[in-house]
């Protein structure tokens, strides 16, 4: 009974939790938002059994249902229902952020430690100042970049070439649970897309403070301001990550009941906290399932369970919505110089990776395909390249459009690169293999298809 009265108080718990993470909402917005992401996920499970049917990754159809979907084409998901439907992109973020958190585990990275940082170390020093130097040599066809000094030129160009640097764990992460990929090269590319995440955003941090002491509309905090707010919020976030994994492992412990619906509301307890405390919602969640994995003196098995379970939709969720923010004019108007950048990118990634695990001692496999791992790009990438935006008025908007374009050309190409790595290496299913494609059963919405 005890068990049961803490089942129903998370119930009431979340839905009062809810309510603050909700959009505002005028009129039939609420509805027709709903009513717009029904359509959205529907259409999107269907595209992804036929990507996987044509041999491609599921989250391609899931991107593309988005794209075809959303204001950019049939605008059947305008903005408005977009900015309403912002909690079930936040509670997809959190529940990735908590598989990514137990999927990475010690005996792992203390096997890859060293080709992990390697490969990290050298994409990081040829990336950066390979798409400077890209940028700087197409800034007659970027507009934006037009009447800059020459430091305040330099600096612009660091802070879009550190914004391209970053990888995307959700695809890394998608990608691995539609392949059940578990070998070397699945294990080093989680490891390396995870903490690479951390490494840019402090990158960037700097890129951005010493962007705005070159232009004077980006007036605000200085170098020390931003590093010490950055300080702050690592801190606070790995701070939040333990106080969220001491929860779920007190769970895990006395109650270990109803774990999905435990899990969803932790997430959203922890996306009201990050909100109202400033603190990074993934970075925590990847703290905690991190810990509760590696650290606690319980079985994580039912809450990886859990995860596992629910990651299907989740993702469905997360890329449909990705797909749907994609905004295609931004590449159209610029396709040259992005299909440059992009090609330039996945050079440096390839020296990078090839580089770093050579000098990591990593296996041949690792070697030969971890790159293709390391292209695609999500979340990360456009939230930093929204943050340029808001800093820089003048050179942000157009900063902006040519990341964006770049990110969907990664965000389509990267999945395709890095399932194919995978077969190759022989981590994934076959060509042939009808083998479903995710842990719990099929990733798709239909119950029927999980086994029974």
């Amino acid at each position: 009974m005890i068990r049961r009265l803490i089942v129903l108080l998370l119930l009431v718990g979340g839905r009062a939790l809810i309510e603050p993470l909700r959009a505002p909402t005028e009129g039939v917005i609420g509805p027709a938002s709903l009513l717009s992401f029904g359509v959205l996920l529907l259409t999107a499970d269907t595209l992804g059994q036929l990507a996987h049917d044509l041999r491609l990754p599921r989250l391609l159809g899931y991107l593309v249902a988005g794209l075809v979907l959303g204001p950019t084409l049939m605008d059947v998901v305008p903005e408005g229902a977009l900015a309403d439907l912002g909690m079930m992109k936040q509670l997809a973020v959190g529940v990735i952020g908590l598989l990514a958190g137990v999927e990475l585990r010690l005996p792992d990275l203390r096997q890859r430690w060293r080709t992990i940082a390697a490969i990290l170390a050298a994409q990081t020093v040829l990336v950066v100042p390979l798409l400077t130097a890209g940028v700087l040599l197409l800034r007659g066809q970027l507009p934006f970049l037009d009447g800059l000094g020459t430091a305040a030129l330099v600096a612009t160009a660091v802070l879009v070439a550190t914004t391209l640097t970053v990888n995307s764990p959700m695809v890394t992460l998608a990608l691995l649970s539609e392949t059940r990929a578990n070998g070397p090269v699945a294990k080093t590319v989680l490891g390396v897309v995870l903490l690479a995440d951390v490494l840019i955003i402090v990158l960037f941090t700097v890129a951005l403070a010493v962007a705005q002491g070159t232009m004077s509309e980006g007036g605000g905090p200085g170098l020390w301001a931003l590093l010490a707010r950055l300080w702050r919020d690592v801190f606070g976030s790995i701070a939040a990550g333990v106080a969220i994994g001491t929860i779920l492992t007190l769970y895990l412990r006395f109650v270990q009941r109803e774990m999905i619906l435990f899990a969803v509301m932790v997430v959203f307890a922890a996306a009201f906290a990050a909100e109202t405390l400033h603190f990074e919602l993934m970075l925590s969640l990847l703290v905690a399932g991190f810990l509760v994995e590696n650290v606690a003196p319980v079985r994580a098995e039912p809450l990886v369970h859990a995860l596992e379970e629910t990651a299907a939709p989740v993702f469905v969720v997360f890329f449909a919505l990705a797909g749907a923010e994609l905004h295609l004019e931004a590449f159209l108007a610029l396709w040259p110089v992005v299909l440059a950048l992009a090609a330039l990118r996945a050079a440096g990634i390839f020296a990078g990776a090839r580089l770093g695990s050579v000098w990591g001692g990593a296996e041949e496999p690792v070697r030969r395909y971890a790159w293709m791992g390391l292209v695609s790009q999500a979340g990360v990438a456009l939230g930093l390249a929204t943050l340029i935006a808001e800093r820089f008025p003048a050179v942000g908007l157009g900063a902006q459009a040519v990341i964006v374009g770049i990110i969907a050309v990664n965000e389509t190409v990267g999945p395709i690169l890095f399932r194919q790595g995978l077969v190759r290496a022989g981590e994934a299913e076959s060509e042939e293999g009808d083998a479903p494609a995710a842990p719990g059963g099929e990733a798709s919405l239909d119950p029927r298809g999980a086994p029974g």
